[in-house]
């Protein structure tokens, strides 16, 4: 029994000595020769989702360093900044109308010699300002799917990127024409609503003009002022790189990302109403931003 049981201990001690040599090994070709790099992209951005601001397609640069801390996993710090530019065609897309019932001054009475007349009315929009900065620092976690080596040609990995950001938005200055139904005196002086429908609803529909306008800005309302806030977020997403252990490599990756909330331009956030268009707050939420970055870049590995 003391015989067997020796026995049990060499050969227990002796799959550890192979271990530990094997260990050893996978240690040693965890490492390769270049595992440290700089590097630098670019590329457009969108806005991710619905109601998500009045923003056209923006773009997005990035640099930073990373190490390699072994074949699989890297680490290390970025800065980047993206940017959306206001777009008036996607405030205006759906009608840019906002609408309310009743002649609030009541200034047709006279015109027409009937008292208390009331017709749709509305507001139609046209906004300058607003654009988006994001300014952030990041740390990127790096996970390549397949270890990378020397001779490697390509690597497919995923990637997160928590950040702090300062995020900027431009002041916006905008003006409004009211419109409403056309109404018109007939022979018999009465008043009338021309057949035309409001050009918000549906069809061939004909707004008319009825002379009024008004501008407005940031002395107006303090929502519309230049803003900064520092928030944060994340990304994350997957990657190609190729050449991933040369002097020079390239990558093309996708980062889905969002930002904590923050106060941008978002006019479809609100209800088309001419109770809307007097809202103190209108045309800014302040909410959750998801967007995705397409980046195009290139490594240099030392």
């Amino acid at each position: 029994m003391k015989k067997f049981i020796c026995l049990a201990g060499c050969m227990l001690l002796s799959a550890y000595a192979l271990m530990a040599q094997e260990e050893g090994v996978i240690e040693k070709r965890s490492r390769i020769d270049r595992n440290k790099g700089i590097f630098i992209g670019l590329g457009p951005s969108f806005t991710l989702g619905k109601n998500i601001g009045d923003y056209s397609v923006g773009f997005n640069v990035e640099a930073g360093f990373q190490k390699r801390l072994n074949r699989v996993l890297s680490i290390g710090p970025s800065i980047s900044y993206m940017y959306f530019q206001y777009d008036p065609e996607i405030t205006t897309e759906e009608g840019g109308a906002y609408v309310g019932y009743g002649d609030p001054n009541n200034w047709r009475t006279t015109f027409t010699g009937v008292p208390n007349l009331n017709y749709d009315y509305g507001y139609v929009l046209n906004l300058e300002g607003g654009d988006l900065s994001l300014l952030s620092l990041a740390v990127n976690l790096k996970f390549n799917f397949v270890p990378i080596r020397d001779n490697s040609k390509i690597s497919v990995y995923g990637f997160a990127k928590p950040f702090v950001t300062l995020a900027m938005r431009k002041e916006v200055n905008g003006s409004a024409v009211r419109y409403a139904y056309e109404t018109y005196v007939d022979d018999q002086n009465t008043a009338q609503t021309n057949d035309d429908i409001l050009y918000y609803n549906q069809g061939d529909d004909t707004w008319y003009p009825d002379g009024t306008s008004s501008t407005w800005g940031p002395d107006d309302y303090d929502a519309l002022k230049s803003d900064t806030e520092i928030t944060g977020g994340i990304f994350i997403g997957p990657g190609i790189e190729i050449s991933p252990a040369k002097a020079v490599s390239f990558y093309v990756q996708a980062a889905f990302g969002y930002t904590f909330p923050i106060t941008y331009v978002a006019t479809r956030s609100y209800e088309p109403t001419v109770d809307s268009y007097f809202d103190e707050e209108f045309p800014m939420v302040k909410k959750g931003f998801p967007s995705v970055n397409l980046q195009f870049g290139v490594s240099f590995n030392f």
